[in-house]
């Protein structure tokens, strides 16, 4: 196959795979540059060897960070494992390390501000609906994106996250506070979608990119008064114990209470 034929082969192996539309463009575009740095080169034949080479020149002369090279490599090995069906010494071209660091927790004092900054917010009852959920539910920015008004369960209180890591479903805690928020947002705006997403962008008419959230975020966030460095990924992580209690609820016979629900619902102190 010539390299623009492996590239439409890939894309439809992405595609049966389910894997997200953002993981597919960032797995062409890189297999693209790698297919330009062995340009003249038949891409079938290459070995091991020249896949390294790749890599060093993505690491010494491009001064790429590893978590940017390890994409690279996981495109060429989707490619060549996958498309090509080759079989590759994995341990010739391995991944790099991550280390991964904890994102800072906000503190009860800080969550209570953040959520009250939202008020004097433009569209403050969207965006407040929104941070709620992702606190309140423990989700990333991308998978609030991704929600859809179906997936909102207040019936079973709980919510179906789409997309998440590794494009996996699950479902994680509903709270009582976020559910009111959330019917205020949709009786004042009617989000109204295609693929019936729950926020809409105003000016896209489309879902939000994960950019949209960030930069209101990072707004509420000075305006609430508080210097350090929490992000949402921080909002999210510091309800993720929303998600441990749920995966654990059948094997749980008390109450399972939501830290947004312990935050505005009970004289608990810890968030």
């Amino acid at each position: 196959m010539c390299n623009e034929e492996i590239i439409k082969q890939m894309e439809e192996d992405m595609t049966f795979r389910g894997l997200a539309e953002r993981t597919k463009q960032s797995y062409i575009y890189r297999t693209r540059k790698y297919m330009e740095f062995h340009k003249g080169k038949n891409i079938e034949e290459l070995s091991e060897d020249d896949i390294r080479a790749f890599l060093k020149y993505l690491v010494e002369d491009c001064k790429n960070k590893r978590r940017d090279v390890n994409t690279y490599n996981s495109a060429i090995r989707f490619m060549y494992g996958t498309t090509l069906n080759k079989v590759l010494n994995l341990k010739r071209i391995p991944l790099f390390k991550i280390q991964k660091n904890k994102p800072e927790m906000f503190t009860k004092d800080e969550l209570k501000r953040f959520f009250e900054a939202c008020d004097g917010y433009r569209h403050s009852l969207k965006y407040k609906a929104m941070f709620m959920t992702v606190y309140g539910g423990g989700l990333r920015v991308s998978e609030l994106c991704n929600l859809r008004i179906q997936d909102i369960d207040s019936e079973n209180m709980r919510i179906l996250v789409r997309e998440g890591k590794e494009s996996k479903y699950r479902y994680t805690l509903l709270s009582q506070t976020n559910l009111e928020i959330l019917r205020e947002y949709f009786k004042a705006y009617r989000p109204k979608h295609k693929n019936n997403y729950l926020f809409i962008s105003p000016q896209t008419k489309d879902k939000y990119t994960v950019s949209g959230p960030e930069i209101a975020f990072r707004t509420i966030r000075k305006k609430a008064g508080i210097t350090r460095k929490v992000t949402v990924h921080g909002l999210g992580h510091s309800g993720i114990r929303s998600i441990m209690e749920y995966l654990h609820l059948a094997n749980v016979e008390k109450d399972i209470v939501s830290p947004l629900d312990r935050l505005y619902r009970s004289g608990d102190e810890n968030a």
